[in-house]
């Protein structure tokens, strides 16, 4: 009894656990991923997202390279030479006065210094400097954000190309099994001597030409799905069903909502501020120096032996004339600009060229799906009549595969007509910067 009752609860355990391990993954084989899934997966498992941190780590060692500007800055300098004469002190004197005794000076002198200098006043150059660097952060991490923005239709590209392709192997499944059924009845007449084998031949020439259209759009189903996988960064089996998204345009009014613009904001501000760098090379700048020397002579000239030293001071350097190179920089910054200026104005042209493109797809799909069912209904009453004409031999099972692909292509345009609008809102606002 204890057994039976030891045994039940591992076996009960046993169940528990084999559950826990196997329902994730039974529940992945079924599970649904939407569009707006695929984006934040590829937004933050790109490789490219990791630049972000690495532009701001990059960016924060040159601020702090910029800031050591203002520390002193240590030099060692040394050198040994030998000329081929020195200073001497000649004196005329009157006859009976003797000479001094005057220094010898080597020829051969040594030296060894430490420099110091330290920068009092730059012009504010390092205040300028630090924030264009701020300024080309800024830039390169908009423009990560606009590459990764740019994945979205990597990402409607491949995301609606499944569906499109699932969309065709349900069909062509779907006509499949109507030609076999027809030829089913097809080989029921040939066996009772009431129609022709060729009939047969003809309508699995068919089967044939549809098992090949069935490899391809599964062999291209197979690719995308990989794609897909690659572009997020997560693995989506074939299993994974893929969610239509519904979309809904608020209005048609063109608003431009790039990232773009504002990498152009960002380098025209940039370009502005540049100029006024430009400026700084007319201020003044003050600096302070030290040295201590030993060597020989010292700076007492006179004295031949080898001995220490030490001077410091101040410096001030003002160039207020340079031939008009600081205008001339101001004039070619303001030409770029310009050149931004016209840059980003034939962005937004060429932004809203393409919305109105897109806007015009939207109205078109929106008109072809009205007529689509027009078609389907009528394309089926032609299918069945076809059916009932082949079976009073009326028709040869050629024109009847022909009704019937007909048929298959109404419905197949009706479907991926659905998709294309929902994909044409979708591309209406991606161009704006609105998806």
């Amino acid at each position: 009894m204890k057994r039976d009752k030891a045994g039940n609860i591992f076996r009960t355990r046993l169940t528990a656990t084999l559950l826990v391990v196997l329902l994730p993954a039974m529940m992945h084989a079924q599970d649904s991923i939407t569009l707006d899934y695929c984006y934040r997966q590829a937004e933050k498992n790109y490789p490219l997202r990791q630049q972000t941190e690495m532009l701001g780590n990059s960016s924060t060692l040159k601020l702090g390279n910029l800031n050591k500007n203002y520390l002193p800055q240590f030099a060692v300098n040394g050198g040994a030479s030998l000329q081929s004469d020195v200073t001497a002190v000649a004196i005329d004197l009157p006859k009976g006065i003797s000479v001094p005794l005057m220094p010898v000076l080597s020829k051969d002198w040594y030296k060894l210094t430490l420099d110091v200098n330290q920068v009092i006043y730059d012009g504010q150059v390092t205040h300028y400097q630090k924030q264009v660097e701020a300024f080309n952060l800024k830039a390169d991490q908009k423009g990560v954000e606009i590459e990764l923005y740019k994945l979205k239709d990597r990402i409607n590209q491949i995301f609606f190309g499944i569906i499109l392709l699932k969309q065709n192997e349900s069909l062509l499944k779907s006509n499949r099994e109507r030609i076999e059924a027809k030829l089913a009845e097809v080989q029921s007449g040939i066996r009772n001597g009431a129609s022709l084998e060729m009939n047969a031949d003809i309508l699995q020439a068919e089967l044939v030409r549809l098992d090949q259209q069935q490899t391809e759009t599964r062999m291209d189903r197979t690719a995308s799905y990989q794609m897909l996988s690659e572009l997020i960064s997560s693995r989506v089996s074939e299993n994974t069903s893929l969610s239509l998204p519904q979309v809904t345009l608020t209005g048609t009014a063109f608003e431009d909502n790039r990232l773009e613009n504002e990498l152009f904001n960002i380098e025209r501000s940039k370009v502005g501020l540049m100029r006024n760098m430009v400026t700084t090379k007319w201020n003044p700048k003050i600096f302070a120096y030290g040295q201590a020397g030993y060597g020989r002579p010292n700076l007492n000239m006179l004295d031949d032996n080898f001995k220490p030293w030490w001077l410091f001071g101040a410096k001030l350097t003002w160039s207020p004339w340079n031939w008009n190179q600081n205008k001339n920089e101001k004039q070619i910054l303001s030409i770029q600009n310009d050149i931004l200026r016209s840059q980003q104005e034939t962005f937004d042209k060429n932004l809203k060229i393409s919305s109105q493109k897109d806007l015009s797809e939207v109205m078109k799909y929106t008109e072809l799906l009205s007529q689509d069912e027009q078609i389907i209904t009528l394309r089926v009453k032609i299918s069945k009549t076809a059916s009932s004409q082949m079976d009073n031999g009326v028709i040869s099972p050629s024109d009847y595969v022909s009704r019937v692909n007909e048929e298959t292509q109404a419905r197949l345009n009706l479907e991926i007509h659905k998709i294309q609008l929902i994909k044409a809102k979708l591309s209406y606002l991606y161009t704006l910067g609105k998806l």
